[in-house]
């Protein structure tokens, strides 16, 4: 099983490692996929206003995991991801296109199936650029707020016509147009400006019951900080709704809202993330695993990892 790192807060540096990995040539800022592990290509486009974009598409040919996340506190990365896996019943296949904005605390394990195929736009900037681009000091504290919350959130989003449009036009740029830089620049600015007009959008009409106001935000990101560090039993939601000074009702529902999962599931979500790190380390047994997180049963616990990363806990010690 080949496992790809693409967790870095310089995509170049990133683009070394993964040759190096692999054992390519880099040229014209890409590398192509060892026929061995599939066919396909990864390129880095790096911009003159600071901004670096990530580009993969590839087919795998045998058992692959994807490392993402953010690895410096205070970037962000705007993921436009689309993932197709064959179906165990070999006439279709499942795809799997969204984009999210992740923070410096994000951090994801994608385990891929032989014939599993991804396409990536992974736009990485700043606090400081994003700030200027939007023009957040000005204008909209509140906003300013929000985003880093909805970064932790890492909530996905679907992949619409529009986005699908822009990025067949990214991918189609010629590395011999004498122009490139600037329409690499035009349709990346505009993948960033559809996101953060439809977050802006959500913000101050929210689909739910409750309106989250910027004293809210600052409760939930208590909340998710807990959640981040998940202990051996689930979040008492009583013991939540006390520290948030909110109704358990609202609680639940404001989170809902902006994390775009329950409580529960969010610290489900984390508890497996530890499992997978744990077991990745290679100093713990399954069992050892299991009962760090607080299972009791053995069994649950390979079926809860199994339902997150379609794969066994035993298939990363191998």
């Amino acid at each position: 099983m080949v496992v790809l790192n693409l967790s870095n807060n310089n995509y170049q540096t990133l683009l070394q490692n993964i040759a190096v990995r692999l054992k390519v040539n880099i040229e014209n800022n890409a590398i192509a996929i060892p026929p061995e592990i599939g066919e396909g290509v990864i390129k880095v486009i790096v911009l003159p206003n600071g901004l670096q974009t990530l580009m993969m598409n590839v087919k795998f040919n045998m058992d692959v995991q994807i490392k993402t996340g953010n690895s410096t506190a205070g970037d962000y990365v705007l993921n436009f991801d689309e993932i197709e896996i064959p179906s165990e019943k070999k006439v279709s296949t499942n795809i799997n296109s969204f984009v999210r904005l992740t923070g410096g605390t994000f951090k994801h394990w994608e385990a891929l199936k032989k014939n599993s195929s991804v396409q990536f736009v992974k736009i990485l900037f700043s606090k400081e650029w994003l700030s200027h681009y939007i023009g957040l000091r000005e204008k909209m504290s509140m906003f300013e707020k929000f985003i880093p919350v909805k970064s932790d959130a890492a909530k996905k989003v679907k992949l619409n016509e529009e986005y699908k449009r822009i990025i067949v036009e990214l991918w189609e740029i010629n590395d011999d147009d004498p122009l490139q830089n600037i329409a690499y620049n035009n349709r990346i600015l505009l993948l960033i400006e559809q996101f953060f007009t439809k977050m802006h959008t959500e913000m101050f009409a929210p689909k739910g019951k409750y309106k989250v106001t910027a004293d809210d935000i600052v409760k939930l990101k208590k909340i998710e900080a807990i959640l981040r560090s998940p202990g051996k039993s689930p979040p008492d939601i009583t013991a939540l709704a006390a520290k948030a000074s909110m109704s358990k009702l609202k609680l639940a529902h404001a989170f809902k809202e902006v994390y775009g999962i329950s409580i529960y599931n969010y610290f489900q979500n984390q508890r497996m993330q530890k499992a997978h790190d744990l077991l990745s380390s290679g100093n713990f047994t399954v069992k050892e695993v299991a009962e760090k997180l607080g299972y009791t049963n053995l069994s649950n616990f390979v079926l809860a990892f199994n339902k997150q990363f379609k794969t066994t806990p035993k298939s990363l010690l191998e």
